[in-house]
């Protein structure tokens, strides 16, 4: 981020300069004074000034519309495409079905959850994203939870059990059978979680390993959602 301030800055000072040295010529063709030319100098300074704080005020600017970086990557690159997969569907509407929620979904903002193991940050996350669904129905935003495990029978005991306890209403809790994720995903084994946020195309992603996954990064997360429903 910092070199794409400088750089920024960079080009306004270069093309400032120019320009000063330009208009300093014409003067000296006219026959103007050296005076005159300091002023102009001067001026060019002040200038120069205004414009590199003009720059660095719009990167900062910028910045406060974007989310944090992300340090651990998992999962598909921004633009991607997110092809079809099925699930074993184990809680809301669907329950006991095997569908494509990629393909249910459509061109609808979609918050897609891909764990590997719950621990506590991970089911306040799916709160909290179950309760920003609620929130924006009128944008027809649409999330589901995709367990990646070798023991389905197993793990779709647990998610009932989870979503009971933790009233988990708007966002279906399915189960994907094998450890490495759909085809074209991406999502690395040791990723514990891993959230892709598409509509039509991937939009934001952020993945942590087991452990990693903090309460200000749950945050980020949600401040993601606003991206695709804004």
């Amino acid at each position: 981020m910092h070199a794409v301030r400088v750089t920024g800055i960079q080009s306004v000072v270069m093309l400032i300069s120019l320009w000063g040295l330009m208009w300093g010529t014409g003067c000296e063709e006219s026959g103007q004074t050296t005076r005159s030319q300091a002023r102009v100098s001067e001026k060019d300074s002040e200038r120069t000034t205004a414009a590199i704080s003009e720059a660095e005020d719009a990167e900062s600017d910028s910045d406060r519309t974007k989310t944090e970086r992300v340090a651990y990557q998992s999962g598909m690159e921004i633009g991607a495409i997110p092809m079809p997969f099925e699930v074993s569907d184990v809680t809301g509407p669907n329950k006991g079905k095997t569908l494509c929620y990629r393909c249910l979904y459509g061109e609808r903002p979609v918050v897609g959850i891909f764990v590997r193991e719950f621990d506590g940050p991970t089911t306040m996350l799916i709160k909290k994203i179950d309760s920003e669904v609620a929130t924006h129905q009128d944008e027809k935003l649409a999330a589901f939870v995709v367990m990646l495990t070798d023991s389905p029978a197993e793990a779709k005991m647990d998610l009932e059990k989870m979503a009971s306890d933790h009233q988990i209403e708007h966002v279906p809790l399915t189960v994907f059978a094998g450890t490495d994720g759909p085809p074209g995903y991406s999502i690395k084994q040791d990723a514990s979680v891993n959230v892709m946020m598409w509509e039509g195309v991937v939009i934001a992603n952020r993945a942590w390993q087991s452990g990693q996954l903090k309460p200000e990064e749950i945050r980020e997360v949600i401040a993601d959602t606003r991206l695709i429903v804004d």
